[in-house]
């Protein structure tokens, strides 16, 4: 197992924020991940809407870790 994917693990169960390289970020509970994606469950899209207010997401989001700038904890 890589230092990347025992981070990540590490991590597991506990509220994140991913902000993807397009600039688009995420929060939710990191459910899963290996050294290629990263599971979130309860996903929100923050500052989705035109008003920047926050978007509910159904089910769980799948996000490749290739399109990943960074994960924070808040």
């Amino acid at each position: 197992m890589s230092r990347a994917s025992r981070l990540l693990r590490d991590r597991l169960r506990q509220r994140v924020i991913v902000t993807c390289k397009n600039d688009e970020s995420f929060a939710g509970v990191l459910f899963e991940a290996d050294d290629r994606s990263l599971v979130l469950r309860e996903p929100v899209a923050l500052g989705a809407r035109d008003d920047r207010s926050h978007v509910p997401l159904d089910g769980e989001m799948l996000i490749l870790l290739a399109d990943v700038a960074y994960l924070q904890r808040p």
